[in-house]
């Protein structure tokens, strides 16, 4: 029953692994772009609008976080380092260690002068976060702490990239 709910909600399943703790995997551009941020209070921060690439490393410098505004005006844009975001497929956001206030209180950069670097100084040092699995996300929905028996494992579906 959970394949199939997966099946119809993606598409194409081409791969389905398990994640464990310190391996990588990746995502393509589609999957992260206009995704949810979060910071750990779980306030909702922004999305992500886009990302630099360095050349010839062929490496994210950094992803751009697009904070406030209506209607896709006014909004403010924050260039984070990709290896300060942690992503929580429970929830399907991404959370990095940024104060809102912080975002609210400085200008951003203009889209017409990008920066060459991420904004290291966004980032609180305040701890590790870690993800939780796809058990404990709809635990905290329900509010209702995960039973002892949830097995620390989540299901990643690799999908063709769009074009």
């Amino acid at each position: 029953m959970e394949v199939k709910k997966v099946q119809e909600r993606s598409g194409t399943v081409l791969e389905r692994r398990t994640r464990t703790t310190g391996e990588e995997w990746h995502m393509s551009a589609d999957d992260i772009m206009n995704k949810k941020v979060i910071n750990s209070r779980g306030d909702d921060i922004g999305s992500i609008s886009d990302m630099r690439v360095s050349f010839p490393e062929g490496r994210v410098k950094y992803l751009v976080l697009k904070h406030g505004g209506t209607l896709g005006m006014g909004a403010k844009h924050f260039a984070i380092p990709p290896e300060a975001v942690i992503y929580r497929s429970g929830d399907d956001n991404f959370v990095v260690n940024i104060d809102k206030q912080q975002l609210d209180d400085r200008p951003g950069f203009d889209k017409d002068n990008w920066p060459q670097e991420a904004d290291t100084s966004l980032i609180q040092s305040s701890g590790a976060i870690t993800p939780p699995t796809r058990e404990e996300a709809e635990a905290m929905r329900r509010e209702v702490p995960p039973p002892a028996e949830v097995v620390k494992k989540e299901t990643i579906e690799t999908r063709p990239r769009q074009k």
